[in-house]
């Protein structure tokens, strides 16, 4: 039996860190099912079936990978209405963003995130982060089952 694609959910809102996430997850030759929004009001739409992206999952993804800084609502803000969401807490959430700011990371913990990476100024630091996510997230760490969404 062949083990299902792992799916992602990538909360971005620049262009080129979603070009450069792609690649990087295409160069490290990860095998999963990439989907992007681009603020956390779109993701949260995506994750809890409204309109107008209530087809875009048959399956909650089994990660969320998503950045602080973004327009409409922020990665902090999205990471707080996930967590109050009974049918959604449960997703793992790596804040992946440029922010080392003390504060940041200190609120992104207390309000529910798993992990909190910055992002890499290079291409191949971003390769590298993508691989080490990849590995522990999606081979070592064991996630809540699948589920419909």
């Amino acid at each position: 039996m062949t083990k299902p694609r792992p799916r992602i959910l990538l909360v971005e809102d620049s262009p080129s860190d979603q070009i450069i996430i792609q690649r990087s997850i295409e160069d490290g030759r990860i095998a999963c099912d990439l989907t992007i929004a681009e603020n956390g009001k779109q993701a949260l739409q995506m994750l809890q079936r409204q309109e107008p992206h209530q087809a875009t999952f048959s399956e909650l993804p089994d990660l969320i990978m998503m950045d602080i800084n973004m327009p409409i609502m922020n990665g902090k803000e999205t990471l707080q209405a996930i967590r109050k969401d009974k049918l959604i807490k449960h997703i793992p959430i790596i804040m992946l963003t440029t922010s080392s700011h003390e504060k940041d990371v200190m609120e992104s913990y207390q309000l529910g995130v798993n992990a909190y990476l910055t992002k890499p100024i290079s291409d191949d630091g971003f390769i590298d982060i993508v691989a080490h996510i990849e590995h522990f997230w999606l081979e070592l760490a064991v996630l809540p089952p699948k589920g419909m969404a």
